[in-house]
């Protein structure tokens, strides 16, 4: 009986350690906090927990306000302001301790219904007045949000805080049909995450302590990694749905549709990408990078303006009459082949497009103007991919009609005196000669001492006198505006082109790189027997503009191209750290859209043939069905692996003795809760039972009952050595340890 007695305490402190690391539980507290009642959990009134633990252990409730912060949040930046606000008021009123106070004056759900109803009509009306259709995409994702927002009033019981979270999944999928940028896709990678911690929280919502929630979301993330390069390469691609026009938006970089000084100032001093381009062959000097963007011919004394006197072509197999008489090969020249390059164009939400001078496109939604700008048909709401073709040299209009003629000389019939005499004297004193009325134009600027810079004073009505007699001080638009009006003042037929000039290589090396900061404003004067000539003044003041790019002029002159004192120093400092910090985060967004967002149909099979000699559908099919498969068994059978029970060597000789005699009597099988040493107390004690009553089972092995008895204390006391005593604090590789435990298995296997 001593023995016996003994045995029991044992098995108590045995089952005590088989229950030691089960997480705590309590009721679910969803309901609650949905209705407003005060929830306390322990892990949160802990101040000495960690802030990490005490994030995880919030209640579900909280999870899923987060995740709606987290999902609508990235939406701000094209959605209506209202919505975004109403948005921020829905969350805030879902509190509990917000709920609580409506408690006290009235009925919550009724009055909720009644929010929730007001709310959603309400943003209905905005949403018509915002965007003036019932159609569209971006009509159609805000309407997406406001069906989220307007859910949340009526978030009561778990199964609406599943419908909440299921719909901001598709919330958050909506922001890839805004961008597919690599930030889009950090906010939809953290938003996901967010969710699924959502998702396990609510099946998980009695765990006051928040252990293994990081764990699960480890698995699950890890475990669908595999599975989803698998449909990245494999799966068939489709058209992307982002190509729909998004409508409402409006310009937010690159050059605007109107010129006058101080508009590229500001665009100067930002290294926002503009474009890459990619060369199929070498790539043409630096001085005669001139991205041709648009052209201005109408000025009205302050602002120059597009003519909207052009003509468009759209490419077709026979070129029009009027293009032809424009576009004319130099003669006495060996023709040259046309120069091949794509241009990846970031979203201007305008629809001209840039290119070399001159640039031809052979996309059917892009046409030319007569003043050789390209036009899509739609603005550029998205990373634009588009092929050009330059051709040079060429000469443009070599016979100018008397409509262009009037067009391009026109000037206000006042204003700017002191110019207009400039002119007429340089011109008199040129005789009349127009190449060398410009060489006496850059003599002039040259004598008289101006100066490139990024900060140019402020200018008010007669600008063109006020910079040329008064600032001198100014950016390249300054010196084109200036320059082509003198021209005109001349008798001279001159125009304004805007676009870009220069660039640079990326850190690759691979690919060219324009900013924002290289947009340039030239001129283009007509010339009897050339044509359109480029005429850059920006050159007659900063050659090294033009020469070496804009980055290089920069760095030659440091803070003054940002003024004086000690701002001009801070502003030079910021640019110089903002401009490494954006060429590393274009880098990767170059690869990401070139390499994942760029993996389209054409790319996938190319892909596809060189890795794994796939030629048709059916064999991609074959291909993704048989790696999906395969990719999940495996995670099935890791998943296997991990659940699986896994035995302690000395517990396991007497985990195959207990399948042993469960075979023989299911009722002395250990249970999961019961602890070895109380398991084998109970055994020794039906056998001893059984051979006092005198039945006759497998287990007293006809009467030798007490052979058995004496091997059951055997191997009790060789458990207890190996599990908590002296031999447990030694290395299961030890000999003594590994002869106690061989005798063990040896008992184990001989008792029955």
């Amino acid at each position: 009986m001593t023995n016996r007695t003994n045995s029991k305490k044992l098995s108590t402190n045995d089952a005590e350690n088989t229950f030691i690391g089960f997480p705590e539980t309590s009721p679910t507290s969803f309901e609650q906090l949905a209705l407003g009642q005060n929830v306390t959990d322990r892990a949160l009134q802990d101040s000495a927990a960690k802030w990490t633990r005490k994030l995880f252990a919030l209640p579900a409730y909280y999870w899923v306000l987060i995740a709606q912060i987290t999902v609508i949040l990235p939406h701000a930046a094209h959605l209506p302001f209202w919505l975004i606000g109403f948005a921020v008021v829905s969350i805030a009123a879902q509190l509990p301790s917000i709920k609580a106070k409506f408690k006290k004056i009235a009925h919550l759900k009724r009055v909720y219904q009644g929010m929730q109803m007001l709310g959603f009509l309400l943003g209905l009306a905005g949403l018509w007045l915002t965007y003036n259709t019932a159609f569209g995409l971006d009509m159609g994702v805000a309407f997406l949000v406001l069906c989220l927002i307007s859910k949340l009033w009526e978030m009561y019981k778990r199964r609406d805080a599943y419908v909440v979270l299921n719909l901001s999944l598709f919330v958050l999928a909506a922001l890839f049909l805004m961008d597919q940028g690599l930030v889009t896709t950090l906010e939809v990678i953290v938003g996901a995450v967010i969710i699924l911690l959502a998702f396990i929280a609510l099946n998980d919502d009695g765990n006051t302590r928040g252990d293994g929630r990081l764990r699960t979301l480890g698995v699950l993330g890890i475990g669908a990694l595999p599975l989803l390069v698998v449909l990245f390469l494999f799966f068939p691609r489709l058209p992307p749905l982002w190509s729909v026009q998004l409508s409402g938006q409006q310009a937010t970089t690159g050059v605007s549709d109107s010129m006058s000084p101080g508009d590229f100032a500001n665009l100067g001093q930002s290294t926002e990408l503009a474009f890459r381009v990619e060369f199929a062959d070498k790539r043409p000097p630096q001085q005669q990078l001139y991205w041709r963007g648009l052209v201005f011919s109408d000025f009205d004394g302050i602002t120059w303006r597009p003519s909207p006197q052009q003509r468009q072509w759209r490419p077709a197999p026979q070129m029009p009459s009027w293009i032809e008489n424009a576009f004319v090969t130099v003669p006495d020249e060996v023709k040259v082949a046309p120069t091949s390059y794509e241009i990846i164009l970031e979203p201007t939400q305008q629809n001209w497009l840039f290119g070399l001078d001159y640039p031809f496109a052979q996309r059917q939604d892009v046409s030319i103007t007569s003043n050789f700008t390209l036009l899509k048909d739609q603005p550029v709401t998205q990373q634009l991919r588009y092929e050009v073709l330059q051709f040079a040299p060429m000469r443009i209009d070599p016979i100018l009609s008397d409509e262009l003629r009037r067009l391009n000389l026109a000037l206000p019939a006042d204003g700017n005196p002191q110019a207009r005499a400039l002119a007429q004297q340089l011109f008199a004193q040129s005789d009349s000669d127009p190449v060398r009325y410009m060489a006496a134009i850059e003599r002039w600027i040259n004598q008289t001492e101006f100066r490139y810079t990024l900060s140019p004073p402020r200018l008010s009505n007669n600008r063109i006198d006020e910079f040329l007699f008064e600032t001198k001080a100014g950016f390249c638009e300054h010196y084109s505006s200036s320059f082509t009006f003198m021209l005109r003042a001349a008798g001279i037929p001159a125009r304004v082109v805007a676009g870009y000039q220069g660039g640079e290589l990326s850190r690759g090396g691979n690919v060219w790189e324009v900013r924002q900061k290289d947009a340039h404003a030239w001129t283009e004067v007509w010339l009897e027997g050339q044509g359109w000539v480029r005429v850059d003044p920006t050159a007659f003041v900063a050659p090294e503009r033009v020469e070496q790019g804009m980055d290089a002029l920069t760095q030659a002159q440091g803070a003054a191209m940002f003024g004086d004192g000690a701002s001009a120093q801070i502003s030079y400092q910021q640019y110089q750290m903002l401009q490494t910090l954006r060429r590393l985060s274009d880098q990767a967004s170059y690869y990401w859209q070139k390499d994942v967002v760029g993996y389209d149909q054409d790319k996938q099979a190319d892909s596809l043939l060189k890795w794994f000699n796939i030629r048709s559908i059916m064999q991609q099919i074959i291909w993704l069905a048989v790696s999906a498969i395969t990719v999940m068994a495996i995670l099935v059978f890791i998943i296997w692996q991990r659940r699986r029970k896994r035995w302690h060597p000395a517990d396991q000789p007497l985990a195959q003795l207990s399948k042993r005699i469960g075979k023989v009597d299911k009722s002395l099988a250990r249970d999961d809760s019961e602890g070895q040493l109380a398991w084998l107390e109970r055994v020794a004690m039906a056998i001893d039972s059984n051979a006092e009553g005198g039945v006759d089972t497998h287990l007293t092995d006809s009467g030798h009952s007490d052979i058995v008895q004496a091997k059951i204390m055997q191997m009790r006391q060789d458990y207890r050595q190996l599990r908590y005593g002296r031999l447990s604090t030694l290395g299961t590789n030890h000999s003594e340890y590994q002869a106690v435990l061989k005798q063990l298995k040896k008992d184990a296997s001989e008792l029955f």
